[in-house]
């Protein structure tokens, strides 16, 4: 066992049965071994969320492109953490909330950071835009995560039901498809680039 092992059965207990379920002692049980033979590999769970972390953010597969405007490097960022939600919708709750000051985290978000800079980008700018777009998609793509298998579940009740307020209800679950993300990053880019980034 090695602590790649160790972390792919986390994030796989995980995306079954949520975080709460990400234990020592529940991990153990799902490699068939010792709680304390864990503790060879990672230190604690703190330990555990921070190799968790850093295999999402080698997952996300990031590079800097060169020529690449500041625009289209957001979106692909952005793209990038969408589609990291889409497919781990749990584990994606550790990155996305994770302490910038992080191990795995500050040396990240330091290499995006660098590439708005060369973008054109003048350092403060490139800070004040990362944390702009960044909280935007972990507050879009957290709730979106959290909601979508309990928003499923109710727009069937209601439909079922016949309740007269199914049709809004519907509406209203619209507002956090996927969709609506990639609208609102355009709206974001465009209103940073009138803002932040365009002179006065």
């Amino acid at each position: 066992m090695t602590r790649t092992d160790v972390t792919t059965a986390a994030i796989a207990l995980a995306e079954r049965d949520g975080l709460d379920a990400l234990t020592m002692r529940r991990l153990a049980a799902e490699l068939g071994c010792a709680p304390m033979s864990l503790y060879t590999h990672v230190r604690n769970r703190d330990d555990l969320v921070d190799a968790i972390v850093a295999r999402l953010i080698e997952r996300l597969g990031l590079h800097e492109v060169a020529g690449e405007s500041w625009q289209e490097s957001v979106r692909r960022t952005l793209r990038a953490y969408r589609e990291l939600a889409v497919a781990l919708p749990r584990s994606f709750e550790l990155l996305a909330l994770a302490p910038y000051d992080t191990t795995p985290v500050a040396p990240h978000l330091a290499t995006v950071i660098a590439g708005l800079e060369r973008s054109g980008l003048r350092p403060e700018q490139a800070r004040q835009i990362l944390g702009i777009v960044d909280a935007y998609a972990t507050g879009f793509l957290v709730v979106w995560a959290r909601s979508r298998p309990e928003g499923r579940a109710a727009a069937r009740g209601a439909a079922a039901s016949g309740a007269p307020d199914a049709p809004e209800a519907g509406d209203l679950a619209g507002m956090r498809e996927l969709a609506t993300f990639d609208h609102g990053l355009e709206a974001l880019i465009a209103g940073l680039d009138a803002t932040l980034v365009q002179p006065a």
